[in-house]
């Protein structure tokens, strides 16, 4: 029989009728820490008294329980994820031996056999704006045009580079479907001193961010960040995939991800005299932006850009080996806005000390 403070949990994150939460839960945790999280968040004081502890104590156990994914920082003080996706990243993105065997299966389980894609999908599509902004890849745009500093991957990680942070992808780590690199996710500042504090993520410097940028670009991962100007806001460069990425596979497949994603203020061209109809670009572009199509005048089929589709990553450019496909500008720096509403988890850092 499931202990209730699973159940109440569950009902925390919404998954009050989810048999895989329940799993998840029960793999994550003993039923002892299950009651210790619903009483978070709570001063030490408190915390020791109704758990017969002393202060050093109860530290040292929300730091094991940060250090599994399983609370997480907040002005109130360390909590227990009420959103399932931040718990879902928590937990995958823990230093290895932190995570429990089997859990990854488990939250495919829910993805997939409960389908809470859908319910991902339809939750980021009502939010109303665009939460994450693609950004282009390093050494997609031409050397001649000068990027905005928020949307430089360069820039945002020389502006950060007095703490950075690079951990693994919780969505390719747990869904384990395709073979593009892991090690990628790179966190700035407050992210990233919560990263050192559980052990999440290895600090690396500005040069080794470049370089983890750089492989990414390589795989044909697509750089998003918040959708924001103000680069203090920009706490994370995430190399997303949309074969396992939460936000990318989920409204891919349910239709919406333009809802969800603001294009870049790039989009790709085809020189057409360039092109040698090689199609390696196709597979390149997770958003179906590319179709090789016969043009008249040309026996060959050439690339054809459906602009609408395009987020202007740059990964289709990387890729053409004939160099026929370029990014060029056709959106105006205000394009990109001050201040969004979103997931606190998008949208705001946690605060580097949360305990009371």
């Amino acid at each position: 029989m499931t202990d209730e403070a699973y159940v109440k949990l569950a009902e925390r994150n919404g998954k009050a009728d989810s048999k895989a939460m329940l799993k998840i839960l029960e793999c994550a945790m003993t039923p002892e820490e299950a009651r210790f999280l619903l009483e978070l968040p709570a001063p030490y004081a408190d915390l020791a008294a109704k758990f017969g502890m002393d202060e050093a104590a109860v530290e040292k156990k929300i730091q094991g329980l940060a250090q599994r994914g399983l609370v997480t920082a907040s002005r109130k003080g360390y909590r227990y994820p009420r959103d399932p996706g931040t718990l879902h990243d928590n937990i995958l993105a823990s230093a290895p031996q932190y995570i429990p065997p089997g859990i990854d299966k488990l939250w495919m389980e829910m993805y997939e056999g409960e389908e809470w894609w859908r319910e991902i999908a339809q939750t980021l599509g009502s939010l109303g704006n665009q939460i994450l902004r693609v950004i282009p890849a390093l050494q997609s745009t031409p050397s001649d045009v000068k990027l905005l500093p928020h949307e430089s991957i360069e820039d945002i990680i020389q502006a950060h580079k007095d703490l950075i942070t690079v951990r693994n992808c919780c969505c390719r780590f747990g869904a384990k479907v395709c073979n593009h690199p892991v090690e990628t996710c790179t966190q700035f500042g407050r992210r990233a001193e919560y990263d050192l504090f559980r052990s999440g993520g290895r600090k690396v410097s500005a040069d080794e961010a470049i370089a983890v940028s750089m492989k990414a670009g390589k795989a044909g991962l697509v750089p998003t960040v918040t959708n924001i100007s103000p680069m203090e806001g920009l706490e994370f460069i995430c190399y997303c995939c949309g074969c396992a990425c939460l936000v990318l596979n989920p409204t891919i497949r349910a239709g919406n991800v333009h809802q969800v994603l603001a294009h870049s203020r790039f989009l790709v061209r085809v020189d057409d005299e360039k092109c040698n109809g090689c199609g390696e670009c196709v597979p390149r572009c997770f958003f179906g932006a590319i179709e090789m199509k016969k043009l008249p005048g040309s026996d060959t089929p050439k690339a054809v850009i459906n602009a609408e589709k395009c987020v202007g990553c740059g990964a289709c450019v990387l890729e053409c080996a004939p160099q026929a496909i370029t990014m060029e500008v056709v959106r105006p720096p205000e394009f990109i806005p001050e201040t969004i509403a979103g997931p606190a988890s998008i949208v705001h850092a946690p605060p580097p000390e949360g305990s009371q």
